[in-house]
């Protein structure tokens, strides 16, 4: 009389192997891209606080009072501000902002702190005074990694 063992392999299949592979892909692409999204929140919200700061400056200049906009990069924490009245923070310091002072904008200069955009504007027009050098900001761009924003002022204008 002759035994045979039956032999249990619990090893997985091929087909198992690739399922689980392909499941473990697609979780991760969809992680990639919510780690994505939440770090382009930051540069569209400075984005949109800069165009507000901007707009609101604007039209303080073209009522009663007058107006100078300060946007630095704050030393002791690298946040980015903005000046009109009283310090407000636009955004955060993991942020980095360039501006150009030329029309064809090829004069991108990092917003470091010791420097500044200053921005002043016609109380008749509300087109952009030029500043002590005579020249006014046409661009900024707000990044962080691969998401950027642009923001354009029109200088006859004073729009974004």
């Amino acid at each position: 009389m002759s035994v045979t063992e039956k032999k249990n392999n619990g090893g997985f299949s091929l087909v198992e192997l690739i399922v689980v592979i392909a499941i473990s892909v697609v979780l991760i692409g969809a992680a990639t891209i919510s780690i994505r999204s939440v770090m382009g929140v930051e540069v569209k919200q400075c984005a949109r606080n800069i165009e507000s700061i901007i707009n609101k400056t604007r039209v303080t200049t073209m009522g009663k009072d007058s107006a100078v906009l300060e946007i630095y990069k704050d030393a002791s924490d690298g946040a980015i501000n903005g000046t009109v009245s009283a310090p407000s923070k636009i955004g955060k310091s993991r942020i980095d902002v360039y501006y150009s002072m030329k029309d064809d904008y090829s004069d991108k200069t990092q917003l470091n702190s010791s420097g500044s955009i200053v921005l002043q504007f016609d109380r008749s027009s509300g087109a952009q005074k030029p500043d002590a050098n005579g020249k006014c900001c046409s661009r900024i761009w707000i990044q962080k990694n691969s998401t950027e924003k642009v923001i354009t002022i029109y200088k006859e204008t004073g729009k974004v």
